[in-house]
């Protein structure tokens, strides 16, 4: 991706200094006498010019004269460099895909023509860091007008419902942002205290049955210790704390055999090594009540 900036160029040139045929002053003829009656009054208004300059010196201590004025020096200096060519024209971007243009520009600081030497890659890098997409980021200056990044972007494999946000969240889980939620939508959403930093070991596990995988929508993590799974038509599934795996796996195997989740069920709990509990929904069990009467008739 590739962002353009033009300055503006200079307009009107610089003017010249002519010193040519500019004569010395002459210099100002000795007066003993008058020199001798002007000794008192020079002396005072040199005591007097003095005093003033300290005088002065104490106030510009005291309003930061120094500090000012050293930046009014590097103030000048900088436009002087951005007068002959220094200054910002382009900007490269690399690897972005997710990271809006503007949120970029705006942790870059820059505008068209600013002097390229005012720029701090490393702050400008630091400042790109804290962007919810960007993992990583390279930021070097090309002289004599051009800025280059390079982005390395975060992945979001979930959404994390907390303190009633919706927010992406990577592989680590570390928070992407609220953002650009809408455009992920198709993600499973997680919820619980610390299911982000949970989240990707559950994605593997629902990934080793995709079948079923296809099926969740999503998991809350129960007491920091396991997961329950929410699936398509609203059917809960409850798996262990320890051998959730083989749990998955069990459940995969009985929807094949006999297609469980086709049928009126509302919970399934797979906390039990030995045995699987299967609820029904209230319409499947005044179902199957109801043909328990018809049998016995």
């Amino acid at each position: 991706m590739r962002f353009l900036m033009r300055a503006k160029k200079p307009t009107g040139k610089a003017a010249k200094a002519d010193t040519k045929g500019r004569k010395s002053p002459r210099k100002p003829e000795a007066d003993l006498e008058g020199g001798r009656a002007r000794a008192p009054l020079a002396i005072g208004a040199l005591v007097a010019g003095t005093l003033a300059v300290l005088g002065a010196g104490v106030y510009a201590w005291q309003v930061d004269a120094p500090n000012r004025i050293a930046s009014w020096a590097y103030d000048g200096f900088m436009g002087a460099t951005a007068g002959l060519g220094l200054s910002v024209r382009e900007v490269y971007a690399v690897g972005r895909t997710e990271t809006a243009r503007s949120d970029i520009l705006a942790a870059l600081g820059l505008k068209i023509g600013d002097p390229i030497l005012d720029f701090s890659p490393e702050e400008a890098r630091e400042r790109l860091e804290t962007l919810g997409w960007v993992r990583a980021a390279e930021v070097r200056r090309t002289f004599p007008d051009k800025v280059v990044i390079r982005l390395e972007e975060r992945e979001a494999i979930a959404i994390w419902q907390h303190d009633q946000r919706f927010v992406l969240i990577d592989s680590n889980g570390i928070e992407i942002g609220e953002k650009d939620v809408h455009r992920h939508s198709h993600l499973k959403i997680v919820v619980g205290p610390d299911a982000p930093q949970h989240t990707a070991e559950l994605l593997a596990l629902l990934g080793s049955e995709p079948e079923l995988e296809d099926r969740v929508v999503a998991a809350v993590r129960v007491g920091a210790r396991r997961w329950n799974l929410r699936l398509e038509g609203g059917i809960d599934v409850s798996l262990p704390e320890q051998g959730a795996s083989m749990a998955w796996r069990k459940l995969a195997d009985y929807q094949r055999e006999h297609e469980i989740l086709s049928r009126a069920v509302g919970e399934i709990d797979l906390r039990h090594p030995d045995r699987m509990t299967v609820q029904l929904t209230e319409p499947g069990l005044q179902e199957v009540m109801g043909r328990g009467k018809g049998e016995e008739t």
